[in-house]
């Protein structure tokens, strides 16, 4: 007589323990962005601190998620100095619940520096785009002796990088805005 035998086979542990490490997505979905909202941005070697204008962004976000759940009633502008802040805790107590569902309701530090070539383009090739164009604009040079008059202009930031390079920063950064749509 046969008996049966039953094979337990071992389960894919490494496919579980990465969904079980995933966040799962909050209940509104992408209404926010996803993204969170960063503090710092840098622009050449400056960090720019938006702490009030994230907190505004912040205010904004936890709006649409009231109009999202279709809570009525009025709601005040962001209280830059109102008198009656008795609401405020409530506000925080949804906000702290939102952020632990979703990143894009966080305030973060912006991310430290990465490749170059990013940082080109955004904020920073546009600005080396604009000094640049004025430069040429008031002088009618080219390019190279234009970057090389924007290095003696900012020292501490332009001026560290070799000229080679930073033309081919200001090229690489002229082609990221040809070829990128812009909205208007």
């Amino acid at each position: 007589m046969t008996v049966p035998t039953v094979v337990i086979m071992p389960k894919k542990e490494v496919a579980h323990a990465a969904a079980a490490k995933r966040r799962p997505r909050p209940p509104w979905g992408k209404l926010l962005g996803g993204k969170p909202i960063e503090r710092r941005v840098l622009i050449r070697d400056d960090k720019l601190d938006l702490d009030e204008e994230s907190r505004e962004r912040q205010y904004l976000k936890m709006q649409g998620l009231f109009h999202h759940y279709g809570i009525v009633g009025y709601v005040p502008l962001y209280p830059k100095g109102l008198a009656d802040r008795s609401w405020w805790p409530w506000y925080e107590l949804a906000l702290a619940i939102a952020s632990e569902l979703d990143d894009s309701v966080k305030i973060v530090d912006g991310r430290p520096r990465g490749k170059t070539a990013v940082r080109w383009r955004g904020l920073e090739g546009t600005e080396l785009i604009r000094l640049v164009e004025t430069v040429k604009r008031l002088k009618n040079r080219p390019v190279q002796w234009c970057l090389r008059e924007v290095q003696k202009m900012f020292p501490t930031s332009y001026g560290q990088m070799p000229l080679d390079q930073l033309v081919v920063r200001y090229h690489e950064a002229r082609r990221h805005q040809r070829t990128t749509k812009r909205a208007h």
